[in-house]
């Protein structure tokens, strides 16, 4: 793959779908529908149908480009080998398409990469059916992502998610002058309470974005997609963020 030069500063704004249809052409794609777009916040995802390898019929697919400058070339390329490291593993999880043996892409400066569309619905939190299998699935991927850590990728801390957050704050206008003593003084007890709280004792790689929006459900068991976040972290992290309610309806949904 051809080497991003990392100085070089752009966005999505050249990214229109004259561009995203001549990649996917590059990659032998021959695409018969519209590109639709699909939710995502950081990336810019859109689902298509196209003809691959002289098949007869075409296959509904997602291709993702990558936001620049927010993940390295290396770091991507971790996420996608944890991603086949969970399918050998028959974990259920969305694992991108290869392309001469390459499952991270570029084209005009833009990374991206291929999926195979799957349909579900919506896992049900409060189906104690789905909560045990996704219990279980949740084990299993956390087995799997403790055989090794990330190298290339980040982890869960204090630094990365508060005291770096801060140091960004201070140089910004944001925040009106008359609020900035007590917003300084809320997030530095914050930072100070994080800090005697949060003392995981194992870091294992997770998925990083365990949430009902990432995760469906066939009717079989559930199945995971995007792992554009997955880092190191605490096994916990793939867990609060299933939880809602007040603390007894936590308490019955970690019980199921």
């Amino acid at each position: 793959m051809p080497a991003v030069d990392s100085a070089q500063r752009f966005d999505f704004s050249t990214l229109q779908p004259d561009l995203i249809l001549d990649a996917l052409h590059h990659y032998g794609l021959d695409v018969s529908s519209g590109l639709l777009p699909l939710n995502s916040y950081e990336n810019r995802v859109y689902q298509f149908s196209a003809y691959r390898d002289g098949a007869s019929q075409p296959q509904k697919l997602v291709v993702k480009f990558y936001r620049p400058e927010r993940w390295t070339a290396a770091q991507i390329n971790e996420e996608h080998q944890f991603a086949f490291e969970l399918v050998e593993a028959e974990i259920p999880v969305v694992a991108p398409l290869l392309f001469a043996g390459s499952s991270l892409l570029e084209y005009q400066g833009f990374l991206f990469t291929v999926f195979p569309s799957r349909g579900g619905r919506t896992l049900e939190i409060d189906n104690d059916e789905q909560l045990a299998l996704l219990g279980r699935f949740l084990g299993r991927m956390h087995l799997v992502g403790q055989k090794k850590p990330f190298v290339e990728r980040p982890e869960f801390s204090i630094h990365s998610h508060l005291q770096q957050s801060q140091q960004v704050l201070a140089t910004l206008d944001l925040i009106p002058q008359y609020l900035r003593p007590a917003f300084d003084s809320a997030l530095q007890q914050v930072i100070a309470e994080a800090s005697r709280q949060y003392k995981p004792s194992r870091l294992i790689r997770l998925h990083g974005d365990c949430h009902a929006g990432n995760l469906f459900y066939t009717g079989e068991s559930p199945f995971f997609v995007d792992l554009d976040d997955c880092r190191n972290g605490p096994a916990m992290q793939d867990i609060w963020m299933m939880l809602s309610g007040d603390r007894q309806q936590q308490r019955l949904t970690l019980m199921s």
